[in-house]
């Protein structure tokens, strides 16, 4: 494992003091022999997220300020949605230094957007925790903020939930998503149905509610356009 960290550090560009925190960040949950440690990067994703979204928003807030609150929110989304962080999971090659159980790796574990999207964000609170905010932040600039200029000139072209809201919303008709869970805890998948009138109009799936709801309304803007 050690080869491979210091491999994963130069393609990332930052390095470590910490090895056992980007060892944890880079542990699939698939991989913990025991359930009662907390030693896969679950709990990585969840102030990853965090850390992303606050330094996103900052950026945002600094360098657009003729721009109005809601399409700088549909830029947010758009910037850190699974879609995002998949392009920048596989620009790093993260899915390759990821430890995983065999089983998992036998489904195409290191390449399913699920794993890739929850690693980066497990990744992201790692070099927080290592390193502080200053650093995160030059890590978040050099791979998500070049993407924001892009997703800036068209707000929430790839916020698929806001684009099926207002295609809606201006036919007086509301959007409605019934969402459901199955799985074991490691490998939980969550279903969405996106509705008008009663009548599912796009079905989807993913790794939270977030990402199934983004890939519903995908496929009912798909219909649309189609």
């Amino acid at each position: 494992m050690k080869n491979n960290q210091t491999n994963f550090e130069q393609i990332i560009g930052y390095t470590f003091q910490d090895k056992k925190i980007l060892e944890i960040a880079l542990t699939h949950k698939s991989s913990q022999k025991n359930k009662d440690e907390l030693i896969s990067n679950q709990r990585y994703e969840f102030l990853g997220d965090a850390v992303l979204e606050l330094i996103i928003t900052r950026y945002l807030f600094d360098n657009y300020p003729k721009m109005e609150e809601g399409d700088l929110t549909k830029i947010r989304s758009s910037a850190v949605n699974q879609n995002t962080l998949v392009e920048i999971a596989i620009e790093i090659s993260i899915g390759d230094f990821i430890l995983m159980s065999k089983s998992e790796e036998a489904t195409g574990g290191r390449s399913k957007k699920s794993i890739l999207e929850d690693s980066l964000e497990a990744l992201i609170a790692a070099i927080y925790l290592d390193g502080g905010f200053s650093k995160t932040k030059i890590f978040i600039e050099r791979y998500f903020f070049p993407k924001i200029a892009n997703l800036s000139v068209f707000p929430g072209h790839r916020d698929y939930k806001t684009r099926l809201q207002e295609i809606y919303a201006k036919k007086g008709k509301r959007v409605i998503y019934r969402d459901s869970v199955d799985g074991p805890d490691h490998r939980r998948v969550f279903y969405s149905k996106v509705e008008v009138d009663s009548k599912t109009i796009g079905k989807g799936e993913g790794h939270s509610k977030k990402s199934a709801q983004q890939s519903s309304a995908e496929k009912a803007l798909h219909k649309l356009e189609n």
